[in-house]
């Protein structure tokens, strides 16, 4: 091979990639203007309740620990606190039924806590 011809070699793949930047820029761009048009036309009861499952699990979990620390009488109670599409699951040993019922309750209150499992809290002795 001469040096002219690669050079030339050389050139056409770069101007072969600016083309298929280009073509790929352009394509991106109808992409995104399709998935805003998508989300324009979307009716507003469904993107609110969209909105709604994006609060995350771990999310809730850490706002369900934290509304049970700062309880004035459940701060003292060792629980566990999962959470998985939204159903929260507590475990622990509490010491009376009213103890059990006032973290369940905590947990209900947590904004997008579908359901709260309090099976695993158990009274006895903490």
């Amino acid at each position: 091979m001469t040096k002219t011809s690669l050079t030339r070699t050389s050139l056409r793949p770069a101007s072969t990639f600016g083309a298929m930047l280009l073509v790929g820029s352009l394509a991106l761009g109808s992409n995104i203007a399709l998935a805003a048009a998508d989300d324009a036309t979307m009716p507003p009861s469904k993107a609110a309740s969209s909105a709604e499952r994006v609060v995350s699990d771990s999310w809730i979990t850490t706002k369900v620990k934290s509304e049970i620390l700062a309880n004035s009488i459940s701060k003292a109670f060792k629980v566990h606190v999962k959470t998985k599409t939204g159903v929260v699951t507590l475990k622990g040993k509490l010491p009376s039924q009213d103890a059990v019922d006032l973290v369940k309750m905590i947990a209900q209150k947590v904004k997008g806590v579908q359901r709260v499992d309090a099976s695993g809290l158990v009274i006895g002795t903490t």
